[in-house]
């Protein structure tokens, strides 16, 4: 009897330690209700975070620019500075970024989230693709695109930057669209 008593003394327990299968709906429940709250307040970091890294590497492309133009000027090499015009900054850099895919032509199908050069239009895009948050509207961003220009003084008004005639004002990466995404919808 003594055992008997024991036995069920242990399976009392056991049970009131135990989850009962409403128990578990409810915690399973509950967790799905915080990581839905939870990614749904993290979306907009992951827009924001897109952003600032293409914004990044537009400062480093500008940055390069205006070392391979000084290191030409450096080794009298003035007049390959108008090569730059329309080129590729992506070929400047020591390594390209892994969201680069290289040269494509005019209309390629180029996955969003990643960069390529439009060698038809000579300008390095990035695609973009919707917004991660929903934020009411579902329309598709401008996607940023750039150009690298050489700026001078055509002093001998032949359209062609001459290093012994014309003023060298600078090498820039300019941006020809995609600029309200890039400045958050504030005007430069």
């Amino acid at each position: 009897m003594f055992t008997r008593f024991a036995c069920m003394s242990r399976h009392v327990t056991r049970r009131q330690h135990a989850f009962t299968l409403l128990e578990m709906v409810i915690v399973v429940v509950l967790i799905g209700i915080l990581l839905a709250v939870a990614i749904s307040r993290l979306l907009p970091y992951l827009d924001e975070a897109e952003r600032v890294s293409v914004l990044t590497l537009e400062s480093q492309l500008k940055n390069t620019l205006v070392m391979e133009a000084a290191q030409r000027i450096v080794r009298g090499q003035s007049a390959s500075i108008a090569e730059l015009d329309g080129s590729n900054p992506m070929a400047l850099l020591l390594e390209a970024p892994d969201s680069y895919l290289g040269e494509r032509k005019s209309g390629s199908r180029v996955p969003t989230r990643h960069w390529y050069f439009d060698s038809g239009r000579r300008r390095l895009v990035y695609k973009t693709g919707k917004p991660y948050a929903p934020n009411g509207d579902d329309q598709i961003r401008e996607d940023p695109q750039f150009e690298v220009r050489v700026e001078f003084a055509d002093r001998d008004a032949d359209g062609v930057f001459n290093a012994q005639n014309d003023e060298l004002y600078g090498v820039r990466l300019l941006r020809m669209a995609g600029t309200e995404w890039l400045t958050g919808g504030r005007s430069l």
